[in-house]
């Protein structure tokens, strides 16, 4: 009605599904946007070359006046890609690494059984916030539309990602300053932007006795002592698994296991690796192989170098 001048080009109308009205914004002083109607594209080709005044194109509905609550039902973006912003314009490196770091250390709550799931490698959120805005991910994830025994569906828990942080853009001293943070200390050691790491390590076992009685009485492996040829075993039981609570640091053996013949064949960290053993499972397989699950995590922080 409004691209047709059966509406002044400043009425401003919004269809709230959820609270059932429908909103009509018409007084003075409203901050209004103009862009092109998608729609009318091929009208553009006709008005080039010419000279027409603003009023004109908005007569022939080339340009449209978008308000603040009606900016929120505009189609955007269309596909996952287009969360991540100005991906044409970026470097690729770039983008790979806001998609697999920072975008994962962002999730409040991936998964709602956190305590008895065993995922390979997964980050969680300390303390995730509700966005200010209402999205699409945000119904999905945030508080049910109906209230608790509406025809017999459960409401939904309130799970979300991310927080909401105060920005601020502006000039500071000037000098080298190019992408850098200045961040408050204290907000960061109330927990602002704190995630936890969380990776499991699994492997095979399976409970046989040695065969090889030629091998070296050095070569043998004792659990629950420090040995310094294959690595740290000073944080493992007699059994071969690490104690629940146990500090790991990078050379530290996390599941002792050795082969028929007395070759270690243990799970050892990487040098770049360490976290706290938080759960040790001992499970089998629908071909009925024994496995052994060790999972540990890591609280992460933003380090920056200029803190105030």
């Amino acid at each position: 009605m409004r691209r047709r001048r059966q509406l002044p080009y400043q009425v401003e109308i919004k269809r709230d599904e959820q609270q059932r009205e429908v909103r009509i914004f018409s007084d003075a002083g409203r901050i209004l946007r103009p862009l092109i109607v998608v729609e009318n594209l091929n009208k553009i080709k006709t008005f080039k070359g010419g000279n027409y005044i603003f009023t004109s194109l908005l007569d022939k509905g080339v340009i449209e006046f978008i308000g603040t609550e009606e900016e929120e039902d505009c189609c955007t973006a269309w596909g996952i890609r287009f969360l991540l912003e100005d991906i044409a314009g970026r470097q690729s490196m770039k983008v790979l690494y806001q998609a697999q770091k920072h975008s994962q250390q962002a999730i409040g709550f991936s998964i709602t059984n956190p305590n008895i799931r065993v995922d390979t490698l997964f980050h969680q959120m300390h303390y995730p916030q509700r966005p200010l805005f209402r999205t699409m991910i945000s119904d999905c994830l945030g508080k049910p539309r109906y209230p608790f025994g509406h025809n017999a569906v459960l409401p939904k828990p309130e799970l979300f990602n991310g927080q909401n942080a105060i920005v601020a853009v502006n000039v500071h001293l000037g000098y080298n300053q190019e992408d850098s943070l200045v961040m408050k200390r204290a907000s960061l050691e109330r927990g602002m932007f704190r995630s936890e790491h969380i990776r499991s390590y699994k492997t095979e076992v399976d409970n046989k006795e040695l065969t090889d009685k030629r091998r070296k009485s050095e070569d043998s492996i004792t659990f629950g002592k420090i040995q310094s040829k294959i690595g740290r075993v000073d944080s493992l039981d007699d059994d071969g698994f690490p104690f629940i609570g146990s500090n790991m640091q990078s050379g530290d053996i996390m599941i002792g296991k050795c082969a028929e013949s007395g070759t270690d064949h243990s799970v050892k960290l990487k040098h770049t690796e360490r976290g706290m053993v938080q759960k040790v499972v001992l499970s089998s397989n629908d071909e009925g192989k024994n496995f052994a699950v060790v999972r540990t995590f890591l609280s992460q922080f933003k380090v920056l170098f200029l803190i105030l």
